[in-house]
């Protein structure tokens, strides 16, 4: 643990959203408390976002999207898992389910294509 927390506090290196998708991905992986760890990965992702946005203000809710989309969530953290723990699958899921959360669309899942496509008209409503 004190080297997922050295690292996920460190500066350095990486992207903070790649960093909110990964830290995620390896605290459900690692499973280190008995329960909670699904919250804990929540909480984690979420502040991982927060800092990469530089506001404690946040309007769309990760946690609903992934709630939304959870087939496919366990279905890609399974396989992500049990192969040689690539994360590139995870994290382009896991950048597409930020995207569609930015969007505010927790409706079934869509194919990035899809999403898109729907998206383009919908994104940002101020201009």
């Amino acid at each position: 643990m004190a080297a997922f927390i050295g690292w996920f506090e460190s500066e350095k290196g990486i992207d903070p959203v790649l960093k909110a998708g990964i830290a995620r991905l390896w605290f459900v992986t690692v499973h280190p408390f008995d329960d909670g760890n699904g919250r804990i990965a929540r909480a984690i992702a979420d502040l991982g976002l927060a800092r990469s946005e530089g506001s404690a203000q946040r309007f769309y809710s990760m946690s609903t999207q992934i709630r939304a989309e959870r087939k496919a969530y366990y279905a890609l953290l399974e396989m992500t898992q049990k192969a040689d723990l690539d994360t590139t699958s995870w994290l382009e899921w896991f950048l597409d389910c930020l995207d569609r959360a930015f969007d505010g669309r927790a409706g079934p899942f869509l194919g990035s294509r899809q999403s898109t496509l729907l998206g383009s008209s919908s994104r940002d409503v101020t201009q």
